[in-house]
């Protein structure tokens, strides 16, 4: 009897040491799957900054400014630090942002401007006016406006401007005649014509190659321009159907970049080829048209204004990747856009609701 007890008792020993070892493992199982929980848990915010709609890169709005007279286009003028905004309107003068204190003041009597661009070399800020064959030509140390003549023959409809800074020549881009119109600061008057593509619109000179470049909307290319002799001298073929706007030139990277608002994309050029050698995607119904090159932090700057007249943004693009590295909240409408070398600022025009935003390029 006492042997058939000893022998119960190390059974019951055995078969609780059993249960132990089952339980210890279930134990620990239970502890690795909370822990590969927890990690998959801390991935997830790790993965968000890839989105187009974060930034992590401290570019943000720091200040929106109320512009009684509307904002429609702006050019940087960088002997004065202060940013001249056109309104498209027949009877407001501009306005004239101080980038010191951000104070909006009015302008020149330079009423019915709808496109602006800074002349550095004559510290003055040539104005185009819609369906008008005249312009206006302001100094920024008086303020005093001049005329500027434009007498082209067919349907002037001017669209986007550029300075040359090496021959000092104004290049306008004429939507009404398919041309480009070419004034001389000299005389304030027009000197030549050059014919490109079906309605020209946005407009940039490439002062590496001493050439401009011209978005034809119409017919999805690009007109390249040498400053030398004044013709054409390349197109580049753009995808069907893009609807080519906005033109910035990179300086750094021999590049340039093309807004097209029907695909919602940016073509990247390289201006050596006159080819395109990259496409970044926006986010959808972007309708992107503004585009500004940040020389300081090499990257560019792209007004997306949407549709419904719900707020816009603005997408910045790293030259270095060719990728979205954030998309900045503004106002509604962003039509226009200028980069403030000496604040590392980019002003951005937002035509619907009067005002500019102000976004900080952290470079500062």
């Amino acid at each position: 009897m006492k042997k058939k007890l000893y022998l119960l008792a190390i059974c019951i020993l055995i078969l609780s040491s059993l249960i132990l070892v089952s339980c210890g493992k279930s134990a620990a199982t239970s502890s690795t799957s909370t822990t590969s929980s927890n990690l998959t848990n801390t991935s997830s915010p790790v993965s968000a900054p890839t989105s187009n709609s974060s930034n992590t890169s401290g570019i943000a709005v720091i200040a929106t400014l109320p512009v009684s007279n509307g904002a429609f286009r702006l050019a940087y003028d960088s002997s004065q630090g202060e940013i001249f905004v056109v309104n498209g309107a027949n009877t407001l003068p501009e306005s004239v942002i101080s980038d010191n204190t951000n104070a909006v003041n009015a302008g020149a009597s330079g009423e019915g401007a709808n496109f602006v661009a800074y002349d550095s070399g004559k510290n003055e800020l040539f104005e185009t006016r819609n369906s008008y064959y005249t312009g206006w030509v302001i100094s920024d140390t008086t303020g005093q406006a001049t005329t500027m003549t434009v007498p082209e023959a067919g349907i002037y409809l001017p669209g986007g401007i550029a300075y040359d800074s090496s021959t000092g020549d104004i290049f306008i881009a004429n939507e009404g005649s398919n041309d480009v119109v070419i004034v001389s600061d000299n005389t304030n008057a027009q000197i030549a014509t050059v014919t490109v593509g079906k309605y020209p619109e946005g407009i940039a000179y490439d002062s590496g190659k001493r050439e401009i470049f011209v978005a034809n909307s119409s017919d999805n290319n690009l007109s390249v321009i040498s400053d030398s002799n004044n013709q054409v001298i390349a197109t580049v073929t753009l995808p069907a159907q893009s609807y080519p706007s906005g033109v910035a030139c990179d300086s750094a990277k021999n590049e340039v970049f093309v807004t097209n608002s029907y695909s919602g994309t940016v073509s990247i050029i390289s201006d050596s080829s006159n080819k395109v050698i990259a496409t970044v995607t926006l986010p959808k119904l972007s309708e992107p048209g503004a585009v500004a090159y940040d020389s300081g932090k090499g990257e560019i700057f792209v007004a997306n204004p949407g549709q419904n007249s719900a707020p816009g943004t603005v997408s910045v693009i790293s030259d270095s990747t060719n990728s979205i590295i954030a998309t900045v909240n503004v106002g509604t409408s962003p039509n226009s856009l200028a980069y403030d070398s000496s604040k590392g600022e980019v002003f951005v025009a937002n035509s619907a609701d009067k005002t500019v935003s102000v976004i900080a390029d952290s470079s500062h």
